[in-house]
This record gives C-alpha cells, structure tokens and sequence, in this order.
C-alpha cells in the first residue's frame, strides 16, 4: 500500500559537505588527491548507467570515482527530465546497478565513494516503485543499521533522507524501517547542521494509516515536540512543518497524548503559529484535540483557538489578507468540529464563563455556524441544547453584568435559530426551534419573555 500521506521535501540533496576537506582526511598520495580535485570539478558530461557500471567494474579508482560523479550529476538532471521513463528502458539499472552500488557504499575505499554510491541510491529511492522494491529488497534498511554504528555523519544523512523516501513511498516499507530501526539509535546520529533532514525522515517514518504503534514512535514525538518550539525562522520553517504535519498523525484523538502537548507547551505555542507555519497541518492537530476529554478541548479554547478562526472567517481580515485557502481551511474546520459532540459541549458551556472574551469568541462563532450552516448543522446543535446554554446567558446577565453586545449577540443567534427553523419548516405556527424552546424547563416568565421576543419578531 502506498502512504499518499508521505511528505515531499529533501528531492534533492544539498551539497552541504566540503569534498576537498574529505580528500584532505584520506590516507592517499598528494597526486592521486589533485587527481580526484580534479575529477570533482570538471566532470559534468552525462554518462549513461551502462557506461558507469562498466567504469565502476573496472576497479580504476580514478575511474570510479569520475563514473559516480558524472552519474550523480546526470542523474540529477534527469530527475526533472521524464527520469523514470529513461531507466525503464536500462534493464541493467535492476540488475547490476544497485548491487554494486550497495557495495560501494559498504566497503568503497574512499569516503568519497561512499557519499556518492549513496547518493545515487537516494536520487533513485522513492521515485517509481519497483526501483524502492529492488533498493529495499537488496537490503537498504541492513545497511544502513551497519552505516549508523559508525561515526560517518554525511553517510548516515544520506541514509536517512533513503530511509524517509522509502517510508513515504510505503505503509509496508515504513512498518519494515520502524521493526528493524531503532529510533533512539537514529536520533542518537542527528547533528545539528543535518537535523532537518532528519526530521523529515522521521516525520515520514511517523505517517500514514494505519498508524504505526506509539512507544515505537515516541522518540520522535519528542523531537517534533521540541522543534516546534524553535523560532519561526526562514531555515526553521520547513522543519517546523513537517513536525507538525506528523504530530497530526501521531496524536490520534488519544488523550494521553494530547496531555503530552498541553503539558509541554504545544498546543498555545500552535496558536501562535498558525499565521507563519502550515496552518491546514495546524488544524488537522485541534481536530484531533477535539476527540479528546472535555478538560482538554476547554484548554484548546483558552488558548484563543475561537479568537483565530474568527478573524480569519471575518470578512474584513479575508478581504485584507487574500488568503481563501487559509479561510476555506478555517471553514472546513469550523463544520468538522460543530459536528463532535464534544467540542458543542465546551463550546456552549462558553457562554456562562466567566471570561469575557472567550464568551465573545464563542458567540461570534456560533452565530456564523447558525447563519452559514445548513439545516443539519443547525439541528445538531440544537440538539446538544445550544437554546438551553444561550438562555442561560442571558439568564446569568441577571446576576452578573455582562457587555450588552454579548446579550444582543445572544438574541441574534436565536432569532437566526427560529429564522432557519421558519426557513424548513415554511409554517409559522409549527416552526420546530419555537416549539424546542416552549418546552425548555426553568425560570418560566423569563421563558416566557423570550419567546414573546421571538414571537414579535416573526410577526413584524
């Protein structure tokens, strides 16, 4: 089964490491290392696989090296150019190509070898899928458990970034990875300067349906927790997405692991990022936070989650910002969650707090469920007594004071309730709304009032 959920980044491989330095570290004459300088900054012509397999095979180390060289640079030409369609048709590619070049990776006798051997493997990996399959089944995940024993920083990346590809490019591979990998070992390897790599491996490692199991991924879950703490930079954003785009996988509706998110600072340091990083990713996290207990939805709106998707479905924030994929996101999200129970239960449970701005927040949400919902949307609600709690408010701005917007807002969404209920029902003597609250138990002349309110309204 592919894993259509699979992050995009790391296609191609920055070169972030001095070839000349490496050369310098190698136990070799002077010449042969001009040699290879040499070889590093001219070879540009393209070669064909054929032609690099049979330089490779040649044992010439000076030969090897200019034939890896020229392939990784053809090969990154051809990735943009119809690449898979190219090595279809080079039957020696699956028979000969990735054998030799694991080989190289393993036991080449310069480090250069090794990073360009490995390098071409990752070009090739997570392209077309019988390539991942002979690169998977030529044993890829062994040797690179072999590769992460040792102190070869550069060799372990480049491992890294197979790996991810690989995940992505399957549930079954992922699950392989996960059974033979150990993720602390993996993280142990990480160095700084190649942590975003890592983290979009990991990130892949961590995606997809089914899920894998928690404790084998909980190191990483730590280390999606601590990037998203990082400053918002321009470097840091891409890393930063991708922890929480596999956050969003990971948290499953589980409370246990949304408390790890409260506890740690998570969740109010998303809203703080829901206008720099990927704010669809974002979303998909609170979704899941919804499928938790009450204690934690209740978090999640303290946290100014209502007072976000407000301002962006205002229409003078739309208007000013022009970002309709944000607002459509926002709006999707809006009508997934008016349909979970749970968050209809904080929500309305918002209009008789004692904070004024988290009330003000929750009125201006409903108010906009009630008006652009359809009538499903609007009898769910009702259902989950959002009359009853509206009532109630204004109920209790008879022993607190409330702002007067608030109780005017209050009295708007339930005119808009019995409007939709006139809107169905097109008979003003058995709207269905109206009916729901003459049967509302409490104080009855305060009830009563209501209704008459009401009552005048669809009668003007």
């Amino acid at each position: 089964m592919k894993n259509s959920q699979k992050l995009s980044g790391n296609q191609k491989i920055q070169q972030i490491y001095n070839y000349e330095e490496m050369l310098e570290q190698e136990e070799m004459s002077k010449q042969l290392k001009n040699q290879l300088i040499v070889i590093l900054n001219t070879s540009n012509e393209q070669i064909s696989v054929k032609d690099a397999v049979e330089a490779i095979k040649s044992e010439n180390i000076l030969e090897t090296h200019k034939a890896l060289i020229q392939l990784r640079k053809t090969l990154s030409v051809l990735l943009f150019q119809q690449f898979n369609k190219n090595f279809d048709q080079a039957e020696i590619f699956t028979n000969e190509l990735v054998p030799l070049l694991f080989y190289l990776i393993e036991f080449g006798s310069t480090y250069i070898i090794k990073l360009e051997a490995t390098q071409i493997i990752s070009i090739f990996a997570g392209g077309k899928s019988d390539i991942s399959r002979i690169i998977f089944e030529n044993g890829i995940v062994q040797l690179a458990l072999s590769i992460l024993q040792n102190d070869n920083p550069e060799l372990s990346m480049l491992l890294m970034v197979i790996l991810g590809k690989l995940a992505g490019d399957s549930i079954q591979y992922r699950d392989c990875i996960l059974q033979a990998c150990n993720l602390d070992r993996i993280i142990l390897n990480m160095e700084l300067r190649y942590e975003a790599t890592y983290v979009w491996c990991l990130a892949n490692l961590c995606i997809g349906r089914p899920s894998p199991k928690f404790e084998i991924i909980r190191p990483a879950f730590n280390i999606f927790a601590k990037v998203i703490m990082y400053e918002p930079t321009q470097t840091n954003i891409k890393m930063m997405n991708d922890a929480i785009w596999a956050l969003g996988y990971m948290l499953d509706g589980e409370p246990s692991r949304i408390t790890i998110l409260i506890d740690q600072g998570i969740v109010s340091r998303l809203i703080e990022l829901m206008h720099q990083c990927n704010f669809v990713s974002i979303l998909r996290i609170f979704e899941c936070i919804f499928q938790g207990n009450q204690e934690q939805i209740r978090f999640l709106l303290e946290c100014g989650f209502l007072s976000q998707i407000r301002n962006i479905l205002d229409p003078k924030s739309r208007e000013k910002s022009g970002n309709m994929i944000q607002t459509f996101a926002a709006t999707e999200t809006l009508f997934k969650v008016l349909s979970n129970q749970n968050f209809l239960i904080s929500l309305f449970n918002s209009l008789q707090d004692e904070n004024s701005e988290l009330r003000g927040d929750a009125l201006e949400m409903i108010g906009n469920a009630v008006q652009h919902g359809t009538n499903e949307d609007v009898n769910q609600m009702v259902k989950n007594k959002l009359i009853q709690s509206v009532l109630g408010m204004l109920e209790l701005a008879q022993v607190i004071e409330l702002p007067s917007i608030h109780l005017k807002k209050g009295l708007e969404i339930l005119i808009k309730i019995l409007r939709k209920g006139e809107i169905r029902s097109k008979d003003r003597q058995n709207n269905q709304y109206f009916t729901v609250f003459m049967q509302i138990n409490g104080k009855d002349d305060d009830v009563a009032k209501y209704a008459y309110i009401f009552k005048q309204e669809f009668t003007l």
